[in-house]
């Protein structure tokens, strides 16, 4: 009963949720503005990641703390969930390549080439630091839902809402691209959803969704 409480129950304030939804919302915005100042989508997008991502550890400070907690106290759980969330996350992106083709937001193995000094921040920024904005503010975002006891719910709410704002966020607003990375992003968050269900905490899908995708940035950097 207890567990079924932590993984369900708010633990958020009304005021952090909304903070924490307007660090994710600003990421387009300075995307955009950086975009304007470099001309290049990549170097763009990796200063906006690792700024957001910046913000939500430093604001989140606290909640980085209990999530940790959980996944000390339950580390069997913890580490298998992130093994588990590493095999379904490297499966839908093979699917993903192979058949869906929806938008996944990765840099540009050119850019990273000609600014090879500056590849690890690039790789921290599209795998890393992505995964953390992605787990946190989905989290966020239902944080106040009333589902209790409704896993399953739990998980399609999270997937259908985030999915949809994380690809009108990130993805072309073409419909042939939208659909297929609407898609893609509704399942690849109602797997970090089930992996926080399970774990009661959002390290193993941060672990496994940065983890997958720094190893597809570095096959096609090295492609």
């Amino acid at each position: 009963m207890t567990e079924k409480k932590i993984k369900t129950s708010s633990t958020l304030s009304s005021g952090r949720i909304i903070l924490s939804l307007l660090i994710f919302a600003i990421i387009p915005l300075v995307h955009a503005l950086l975009k304007a100042l470099t001309g290049d989508d990549t170097v763009a997008y990796t200063m906006a990641l690792n700024l957001s991502a910046c913000l939500f550890v430093l604001y989140d400070w606290n909640l980085f703390g209990v999530h940790w907690n959980r996944f000390k106290a339950r580390l069997g759980d913890g580490l298998l969930y992130t093994a588990v969330g590493i095999v379904l996350i490297s499966l839908w992106c093979y699917a993903d390549r192979h058949f869906l083709s929806g938008f996944m937001l990765m840099p540009d193995p050119a850019i990273m080439h000609r600014y090879f000094f500056a590849i690890g921040a690039v790789l921290l920024a599209f795998s890393f630091c992505q995964a953390l904005i992605v787990n946190i503010s989905f989290k966020c975002l239902t944080d106040h839902m009333d589902i209790r006891d409704r896993e399953l719910l739990m998980i399609l709410v999270s997937g259908f809402l985030f999915g949809l704002l994380y690809t009108i966020a990130f993805a072309p607003l073409q419909l042939a691209v939208f659909v297929p990375s609407y898609l893609f992003n509704v399942v690849l968050v109602c797997i970090l959803s089930y992996l926080y269900n399970q774990s009661s905490s959002f390290l193993p899908g941060i672990i496994a969704m940065g983890s997958v995708y720094m190893v597809l940035i570095l096959l096609e950097f090295l492609a």
